[in-house]
């Protein structure tokens, strides 16, 4: 009676392959674990931070970014890398809301749509997938202005967007070019943190040569998905 529960829950135990909660990120990494992000009720939205709310959501990111603010060097302009393992892992989220509680601050904060292959930015802040974007000025960025690119989030008056804008034939190559670090140096000069919504970094290698650019990354976990 005691041997077959103990026998099912090991075996079950051994068949589990999916991140369950932060004790198993804990056993599988030493790198810092900057908080516990709750799901968000879907009728709340994209965007679940908010001034002058002191919502769970709100608190949460708050706590989020109070711990990103410390793992970054000095007061210098930073650039934020946020990343996951596979599509559907709350990244596009979490890195919208960490720019807006950013800006929250009184900070100048963009964010840029680099998951160039399936832009999830769009659907956020209601851009179109015809707009221009950030491939735009890497395809030829002698004859394009960056930050004409750019637009108002529509959120907060600090927070800006620059869109992935039409999907290339040959994403890879685009970011591998030297246009991406001198568009990251301009986007520096204006702003005070850059957040880059990259692809999934577990499906194509667009996010490691992006990675060149930033200060830190970010990398999500869905429990119960990754």
């Amino acid at each position: 009676g005691i041997g077959l529960p103990v026998a099912i829950i090991y075996i079950l135990q051994l068949l589990s392959f999916r991140i369950e909660g932060r004790a198993d990120v804990e056993r599988l990494t030493t790198v810092p674990i900057l908080g516990d992000v709750p799901l968000s009720d879907e009728g709340d939205g994209p965007i679940v931070v908010r001034e002058n709310e002191n919502s769970l959501m709100t608190e949460t990111f708050r706590n989020l970014r109070t711990n990103l603010l410390f793992l970054l060097d000095g007061p210098q302009k930073n650039v934020i890398l946020v990343t996951s393992t596979l599509i559907g892992e709350g990244k596009t989220f979490l890195a919208s809301n960490l720019a807006v509680s950013l800006a929250l601050l009184g900070k100048k904060v963009v964010i840029v749509g680099l998951d160039i292959r399936k832009p999830g930015l769009n659907k956020v802040f209601h851009i179109s997938h015809r707009q221009h974007g950030i491939t735009q000025y890497l395809a030829s960025p002698q004859d394009t202005d960056l930050f004409s690119l750019v637009q108002p989030s529509g959120v907060h008056a600090n927070l800006d967007v620059l869109p992935g804008g039409v999907v290339p034939p040959n994403p890879t190559e685009l970011v591998a070019r030297p246009a991406l670090d001198e568009a990251i140096r301009q986007l520096r000069d204006r702003y005070d943190y850059v957040v880059l919504d990259t692809a999934p970094i577990g499906m194509v290698t667009d996010t490691q040569l992006i990675a060149r650019t930033a200060d830190v990354s970010l990398y999500v976990c869905r429990a119960d998905y990754t």
